[in-house]
């Protein structure tokens, strides 16, 4: 069905796994940078071209934790990248990258353009595990930033060990507790519980505690 030509693009909520994929980043600035680090975060192989880089970025190249090609691009420079961004201030190189990127079929997201992008970045509140993502759309990116900031406030990094606990019990429990209902009503119980307060007022071992007991409760029914 074709889009009507008022209607904003309505963008498709997806989390990649991009662990051991094939990363390229067009530029060597400060964006660049922080692009580049949060692809490693995310185990990416990156490989950035730019004639210059940030002192950061070549001591990453001279850990060998990424590749640097110390050159302007060339499309050939796409190669089998699974995932391309493209963060220089030059409009025809960025022109240039998406181009090549798309004509590829890789995933490209151009900075501060979201005509040329086929994804967009999100505003990321991050608590361990736990990942909220925020956006509008590429409607207002200042918009998505405050919301980004209110949800830090409302997210404490209690949330993060909260998460380490689950985590746990979740692992316990998938070779202990056959049956599934059994499972989605301890997590249920868990995650309703006081243990998120105890994490907030400091009190660790007592979260542990209350989790313990309401795991053997769920995982034998009628034990106290």
């Amino acid at each position: 069905m074709q889009r009507s030509s008022d209607s904003r693009k309505r963008y498709y909520p997806i989390l990649l796994d991009l662990t051991d994929r094939q990363c390229l980043v067009v530029g060597g600035g400060n964006v660049a940078e922080r692009k580049v680090k949060t692809l490693l975060q995310s185990a990416a192989v990156v490989t950035i071209v730019s004639p210059q880089c940030t002192e950061s970025l070549s001591l990453l190249a001279g850990q060998g934790r990424i590749t640097w090609h110390r050159r302007d691009f060339s499309p050939d420079d796409i190669g089998k990248s699974f995932l391309v961004i493209a963060a220089t201030s030059d409009s025809a190189v960025n022109q240039a990258v998406y181009q090549a990127a798309t004509s590829a079929g890789c995933l490209v997201n151009v900075i501060d353009n979201p005509e040329l992008c086929n994804f967009i970045v999100p505003s990321v509140v991050e608590r361990g595990d736990l990942m909220v993502a925020v956006s509008t759309s590429g409607a207002s990116p200042a918009l998505a930033k405050k919301v980004r900031l209110e949800l830090e406030a409302m997210f404490g990094e209690e949330y993060t060990e909260f998460l380490e606990i689950l985590a746990a019990l979740r692992k316990r429990a998938l070779g202990e507790i056959p049956e599934e209902g059994m499972r989605q009503e301890l997590f249920r119980r868990l995650v309703n519980s006081e243990i998120l307060s105890l994490l907030r007022e400091g009190r660790r071992d007592d979260a542990e505690r209350l989790a313990e007991q309401i795991y053997r409760q769920g995982a034998v029914p009628g034990c106290a």
